[in-house]
């Protein structure tokens, strides 16, 4: 294995400057086909590169959680997988820039029809928070669980499970230490700041918390999810 800093030479079935020139050509082509009349086809293609696109995205994001502290740093010095890691934003730090090498343009998937800024991609996915229910009691609240990088809290009350972002719209202050009362979820940075943990509505009003769904598994596991679309479940009266 090349040293830290070492470009690579690809192993495979092309040389570096054949692949260089396969990223160059697949970009153009997709940059092309968004040039293209709008039309059911053109819809179709589009639809077809997202779906492709999310496939690919969710297994990497599943094979790089499996790597062990340092692998990711390794094998991106060959630069396929740079590009590949590159181009799904996989990247560490450390790595954005590598040296003597220019950052390979994202090949643009989606066809931008108007000039307001396109909304983000959303990729919706489960991540697992817990590994039994029963480790979160009724009544309480777990603070300690982290899900993509992100401080998420957990709350049970009886059956529900409730899952919200773990800081303070107020200020972004750490919700650590919060408390569970009925659905009444306190903040434990502010005075007087309470949360519904059914919406994440505000109680007296404010911008409140944003909510994921959740579930557990038959099993017991508990799963989060993330760039879903949450749906309060409220009584209708």
């Amino acid at each position: 294995m090349a040293e830290s800093g070492d470009q690579q030479p690809l192993v495979g079935f092309m040389p570096n400057e054949e692949w260089d020139e396969l990223l160059a050509g697949v970009n153009e082509l997709v940059q092309q086909m968004e040039a293209l009349p709008d039309g059911l086809t053109k819809e179709r293609v589009f639809r077809l590169l997202d779906g492709i696109d999310a496939i690919h995205r969710e297994a990497l994001r599943r094979l790089v959680r499996l790597f062990k502290d340092g692998v990711l740093e390794k094998v991106i010095t060959d630069p396929a997988i740079h590009a590949l890691m590159e181009l799904y934003d996989l990247l560490p730090e450390s790595a954005k820039a590598p040296p003597s090498r220019p950052a390979f343009p994202t090949i643009p998937i989606r066809a931008i029809h108007a000039p307001a800024p396109p909304a983000p991609l959303r990729y919706p996915h489960w991540v697992p928070a817990l590994a039994q229910r029963d480790d979160l009691p009724s009544g309480g609240v777990r603070d300690d669980i982290v899900v993509d990088g992100a401080p998420v809290l957990l709350a049970r009350q009886g059956e529900r499970l409730f899952a919200l972002d773990a800081t303070c719209p107020l200020d972004g202050a750490s919700m650590r230490g919060a408390s569970l009362a009925g659905y009444t979820l306190t903040c434990p940075a502010h005075a007087g700041c309470h949360y519904d943990v059914r919406n994440g509505a505000r109680i007296g009003g404010g911008k409140g918390l944003v909510c994921h769904p959740v579930r557990a598994e038959e099993h017991g596991r508990v799963l989060v999810g993330l760039d879903m679309d949450f749906v309060p479940d409220l009584p209708s009266f």
